[in-house]
């Protein structure tokens, strides 16, 4: 049977029902996923090839099997299909590369000195959550400014409740220090209640009470006390200035703007809260040269919003395919429909304007840095002699403390950059190897690493053409006798280590025993130590983690009766030391194996 009769033969005895459909390759790998409100209908336009664009031809001459799935509403195959895409990253759909969540200002009103914080993730905990902030750069800048003004404290429980003198924090004017009672609970709350407002977009009145209470020590002849209050008034005023545009009529929207060149595009979202500029983020999705920017911005802002609660308002540069269908879907989700509109006068289109600016500085930016990696990775794919183009450079560290907390990091380098997505570190087991014993530890990560290959392993099935350690000749001898033994001969290896000095200019680099096939005033030379910088940062900041928790868990070591089998089921229930501590004796009489007179223990000991 032609393929053409084979998929004919599926279409008809598809479901007339709502639901979605996956189109698998001779070896049941998932090309496409789609959504319709009657599957067979949908079906059949895939077979008028008259109809089909390029990109759907391709799919359709691939296709060798459709699955489907039904469900009881058109709202329900949407979000299903926006799950599946996400989950399997099919070839043929349009991918969004990016979904990590946005972190927010956390004032937590659990304690009763209320701290300010970062918070990404889950908001479970008793307080006020501000956000989101479209980047983590931009949430700093806001936070350094409300420690100035407000001084609010940022330390943890533990280190609050036994200060005995204020930190370096109130000298340098940071913090308030409530923690030994420089400022009473009294006057500490009314300052919450001011960060709260300020956050709430009640600038004015905070900002007129600062001026009355400046004029009013400067007649009293305290000028310094004066000139506090006028660099809070500047401090507010500046973090106010970074709006850029006048935002007296918006209140809680995301603005979103599409710039396009074929089949790069970039996504530029500007998120507004309280009549603030809380930052914006670039995406640029995966998609093909004939997708129309309406099925873009579709998959876009499903993807978004099941990820991210959406505003009241969400501002558009272009129209939204299926748009009453994801209004439904979302409310369906968080019992509230966004408004999503395409501004047409005011200060409204002026946003618009502003975010297509931007969305086009970075889309030209983005091409242009990709149009350079390009260029590099051809020149090394002709330095070391590779048949075939370079399309993955994964780069390893490893990083300890004389051998202890050892971790193992890999990065991913591509055509468009660093793929942090595929980043992966590696607890190395110490009792395999002696301690500190570096070629041990790279033998281990990389092994670990390539022998996860044809295990149907998602996470490591990608191979690289190319890999680039951090090491000299033994590292580079290591690796090369391991990858033989892995039957892995075909990936090129690259050593990299610092010359005399430890200057980067006399950085030497590697290649089959030959360290002078590059000049350091190459580009490629400079590709990799990015390369190597990356991997040697991303080892740093995973064994500093993995050092941090070990010091908290430590803590538990010094309480008696608490053995290591213990300390494991209390950090499995919690979460953490920090929620360990702030349990209370019936919650910890919860845990299993944990008696009433060693949670009593164990509270006392964090209480006492």
């Amino acid at each position: 049977m032609h393929n053409i009769d084979r998929i004919k033969s599926i279409v008809d005895q598809s479901p007339t029902k709502p639901g979605i459909y996956k189109m698998l390759d001779q070896n049941n790998n998932v090309l496409y996923v789609g959504k319709a409100k009657n599957i067979k209908n949908r079906l059949k336009n895939y077979l008028n090839d008259n109809n089909l664009t390029n990109r759907i031809r391709r799919l359709m001459r691939s296709t060798k099997q459709i699955d489907t799935i039904i469900t009881e509403t058109e709202k329900e195959a949407l979000l299903l299909e926006a799950n599946l895409i996400k989950k399997i990253k099919p070839q043929y759909n349009i991918l969004l590369r990016d979904d990590k969540s946005f972190p927010y200002i956390f004032i937590n009103h659990e304690q009763e000195y209320p701290s300010i914080s970062k918070h990404r993730g889950k908001q479970k905990f008793k307080g006020k959550y501000f956000g989101p902030f479209a980047t983590v750069g931009s949430l700093n800048y806001t936070l350094k400014i409300l420690q100035k003004v407000f001084q609010l404290r940022s330390c943890e429980d533990s280190y609050f409740e036994n200060r005995s003198r204020p930190c370096l924090m109130h000298q340098i004017e940071r913090c308030s220090a409530p923690c030994v009672d420089a400022l009473n609970k009294k006057k500490y709350k009314e300052t919450v209640k001011n960060a709260e407002d300020f956050l709430s977009g009640k600038h004015s009145g905070l900002q007129r009470n600062l001026s009355f209470k400046m004029n009013e020590e400067s007649k009293n002849e305290n000028y310094e006390k004066a000139a506090s209050y006028r660099d809070k008034i500047k401090a507010l005023t500046q973090i106010q200035s970074q709006q850029n545009i006048n935002l007296y009529d918006i209140s809680d929207s995301d603005v979103i703007s599409l710039s396009r060149q074929g089949d790069k595009s970039c996504i530029q979202v500007f998120i507004y809260r309280s009549g603030q500029n809380w930052g914006n983020k670039s995406y640029f999705p995966k998609h093909n040269i004939d997708e129309p920017n309406e099925a873009i911005l579709e998959r876009f802002v499903i993807d978004f919003y099941t990820k991210h609660r959406p505003p009241k308002e969400v501002l558009v540069s272009h129209q939204v395919e299926n748009i009453d269908l994801i209004i439904e879907s979302l409310n369906s989700i968080y019992r509230a429909k966004p408004k999503f509109s395409i501004p047409h006068k005011g200060k409204k289109v002026e946003l618009i304007k502003y975010a297509l600016r931007n969305s086009d500085i970075s889309l030209n930016r983005h091409i242009s840095d990709t149009s350079s990696n390009i260029k590099s990775l051809e020149k090394l794919k002709n330095l070391i002699k590779l048949n075939k183009k370079i399309k993955r450079i994964e780069g390893y560290d490893n990083s300890h403390a004389f051998g202890k907390n050892a971790v193992g990091a890999m990065v991913v380098f591509g055509e468009e950059g660093f793929e942090n997505k595929n980043y992966r570190k590696f607890n190395i087991d110490n009792s395999k190897i002696t301690p500190g014993d570096d070629y041990g530890m790279m033998r281990q990560v990389l092994t670990r690493r390539f022998s996860n290959i044809g295990n149907d392993n998602k996470k490591y099935s990608s191979l690289p053409e190319v890999i680039l350690i951090d090491g000299g000749k033994g590292h580079y001898e290591t690796v090369q006798e391991l990858l033989n033994k892995l039957k892995l001969k075909q990936i090129k290896i690259l050593s990299i280590y610092k010359g005399l000095n430890r200057s980067n200019k006399l950085d030497q680099i590697i290649f089959e025993k030959n360290k002078n096939f590059l000049s350091n005033d190459d580009p490629v030379y400079f590709l990799l130590q990015r390369i190597r910088d990356e991997s040697h940062r991303f080892a740093i900041g995973a064994h500093r983690n993995k050092n941090k928790k070990d010091i908290e868990n430590s803590e538990l070591e010094l309480i008696a009766g608490l053995g290591n089998k213990r300390r494991k089921l209390l950090l499995n229930h919690f979460g953490s030391v920090k929620d360990i501590k702030g349990a209370s004796i019936l919650d910890l009489e919860k845990v299993d194996g944990i008696s009433k007179s060693l949670s009593e223990k164990i509270y006392n000991f964090f209480n006492n």
